[in-house]
């Protein structure tokens, strides 16, 4: 086996593992939604461990890129140093690469929304009712109470 096709097997096994991380960003989607914190905990501790064999693999593949020449290229500047018959397997293979980093990014950028919204919501509904008793309340002879407030506050301007 040539290094290239070392190259588009290592970079194949890179896709292969992120295509498993787009069915388990859905499944984290479905339990932010559902709110079970259980799944959503079993969902970020499967996906680690996925993420950790992808770094692995990612690993691998930028070492049999080195050996194969095209040490700290991206993928563009690869398929411009590329031999013409080494090229079309290589593209083919990066292009698989970066459709599927595109796919997972969109779903993983959907659940984060989700989490961000709800958590807003959650401290806004939480935040109105502290902030309410924190207050402090202005009476209409310019007064302050220091004390509980009903949750209005009045500020005449003198």
């Amino acid at each position: 086996m040539d290094k290239i096709d070392e190259l588009v097997l290592a970079t194949d096994s890179c896709t292969e593992q992120l295509s498993k991380m787009i069915p388990m960003e859905q499944e984290k989607q479905k339990a932010l939604i559902s709110g079970n914190m259980q799944m959503m905990e079993k969902m970020v501790s499967d996906q680690q461990a996925v993420i950790m064999q992808l770094e692995n693999l990612e690993n691998h593949r930028l070492l049999v890129q080195k050996e194969a020449g095209f040490s700290g290229m991206n993928a563009t500047q690869v398929l411009q140093q590329a031999q013409p018959g080494a090229r079309s397997r290589l593209e083919k293979s990066f292009q698989s690469l970066r459709e599927t980093a595109q796919k997972l990014k969109l779903y993983n950028e959907e659940a984060n929304k989700f989490a961000k919204a709800t958590l807003q919501f959650l401290q806004g509904t939480s935040g109105k009712r502290s902030q309410a008793a924190q207050r402090t309340t202005y009476h209409t002879d310019g007064t302050q109470d220091s004390g509980w407030n009903s949750g209005s506050s009045l500020k005449i301007k003198i």
